[in-house]
């Protein structure tokens, strides 16, 4: 009696071809994984940049006066354009009124460690921190025992506000444009905008 089988070249050939199709299939998922996390980075990045772009324009539109001195234009080497900006909140009533002071600064920068941007809120002393007595503006200067004393800040909030930010630059009079560029896992997302402020 005479059995019929496969050859061993039939299953050589019957794995090739299922070794073939299980790579196939192997390089879609990969391609497809790497695509999805790609558009994942993009959209955090999109959702960082935009949120803090509407935090900064939310307060600048409020402030009462620039502390940051701020170039016309962003592409003078003698004068580049710095990479925080401060100046008085404009908000009315202050988070904290209770210290009574007429005059409250916000200030934002980035953490070149972390890469991430920072939100302070700050008032001004002559004396330390833990022991001021009076709030001052940014600027304000006595003179004590013949010493030119100038006021200093003192932080009463620093809070993370956005991540993955590789630059931050502020330039303009008037308008203050901002550069924002942010970047996680090779993507990189470049957004700009110009706010109008409208006390100073």
């Amino acid at each position: 009696m005479l059995r019929k089988g496969f050859t061993i070249v039939e299953i050589l050939i019957v794995v090739a071809i299922f070794s073939l199709m299980a790579a196939l299939i192997f390089n879609v998922f990969i391609l497809s994984q790497k695509f999805y996390r790609k558009t994942e980075d993009s959209s955090e990045l999109l959702q960082n940049g935009r949120i803090a772009l509407e935090r900064i324009s939310r307060d600048l539109r409020q402030a009462s006066e620039l502390v940051t001195q701020l170039p016309q234009v962003p592409d003078v080497p003698q004068n580049p354009p710095p990479s925080e900006l401060e100046f008085q909140d404009g908000h009315t009533p202050s988070p904290y009124q209770d210290l009574g002071s007429n005059y409250y600064y916000i200030r934002y920068y980035v953490n070149p460690d972390t890469s991430e941007l920072h939100r302070q809120y700050r008032v001004y002393c002559y004396d330390s921190c833990a022991a001021c007595s009076g709030y001052y503006r940014w600027n304000d200067s006595k003179m004590e025992g013949g010493d030119d004393l100038h006021t200093q800040p003192c932080d009463l909030e620093d809070k993370v506000v956005a991540e993955y930010v590789r630059s931050l630059q502020f330039w303009g009079l008037g308008t203050v444009n901002i550069s924002l560029s942010l970047n996680k896992g090779g993507q990189t997302v470049d957004l700009q905008t110009g706010i109008l402020g409208r006390n100073f």
